[in-house]
């Protein structure tokens, strides 16, 4: 196991187990021996002060040790310097934003994760933004075998419905009075047939893929998936091209209290 696989296995074994210690304090371990003691003395500075009570003094003693860390660390990235640390790792809030174009270079997104926002690896929902890049096959081979997302259960893949100024034409009195609807799609029919067959499919249980302009091929395929059968949410109607009895399909397959 190289390197960043060893410290993305530390911090799956972490967040995994938020409220042991022993997983971070192992990972401290390994930080020193590869010479990160800073950050590793972090984590044990955290994870004692929390085993104190809040008026301990020792809190403050920490507390300033840990400042001091972070002072020490100023003209270089530390991910942990943000406020909301707990026992030496930053909590994470909201869902992972991801960007199409962040499959170009997996790897690099990998580092990344682990050096600037280790807390990705306790995110339950993520959110795909609409970017150049819509998710196809590739993309979705790739980021359902991210370590990172390996517990995201809540995928959202919808797109943006932006009203933009539409011209009624040249010199009249009415130009760019007119609003239309430009759709920025997210995904694929053909990322959403690679989703419905991929085995990660099995810990999705929410599916937001609206405003996609898809069409019954997508519907098919999430009506015949074999790994779906998890899914308590999935948003699909709007902003998508579904024609004749497939919406019914769709019913039948998740149920009226799942579609929407």
């Amino acid at each position: 196991m190289d390197l960043l696989s060893q410290h993305e296995a530390f911090l799956r074994a972490i967040f995994d187990a938020p409220e042991d210690d022993t997983p971070r304090l192992v990972y401290a371990d390994f930080l020193q021996e590869n010479g990160e003691e800073e950050r590793a003395e972090f984590i044990r500075y955290g994870c004692e002060a929390a085993r104190l009570a809040d008026d301990d003094p020792r809190r403050i003693d920490l507390q300033a040790e840990a400042n001091a860390l972070i002072r020490k660390q100023r003209s270089q990235p530390w991910p942990w310097k943000q406020s909301n640390v707990v026992r030496g790792f930053p909590e994470h809030a909201g869902p992972l934003p991801l960007y199409g174009s962040y499959q170009e270079d997996p790897d690099g997104l990998r580092r990344v994760v682990v050096s600037w926002s280790p807390e990705w690896f306790g995110a339950r929902s993520a959110r795909f933004l609409p970017g150049s890049t819509r998710i196809g096959p590739e993309q979705v081979e790739i980021f359902l075998g991210l370590p990172f997302t390996q517990q995201v259960t809540a995928w959202d893949f919808s797109g943006e419905v932006r009203e933009m100024p539409a011209s009624s034409g040249p010199g009249t009195a009415e130009t760019f009075a007119l609003i239309e609807l430009n759709v920025q799609s997210v995904i694929t029919t053909a990322g959403v047939q690679a989703l419905a067959r991929h085995r990660g499919a099995r810990r999705i249980t929410s599916l937001d893929l609206r405003n996609n302009n898809l069409d019954n091929d997508a519907a098919r395929a999430l009506v015949k998936s074999p790994y779906l059968d998890n899914l308590k949410r999935l948003q699909l109607l709007e902003g998508n091209r579904l024609r004749g009895r497939v919406w019914q399909q769709v019913i039948e397959r998740f149920g009226e209290d799942v579609v929407g």
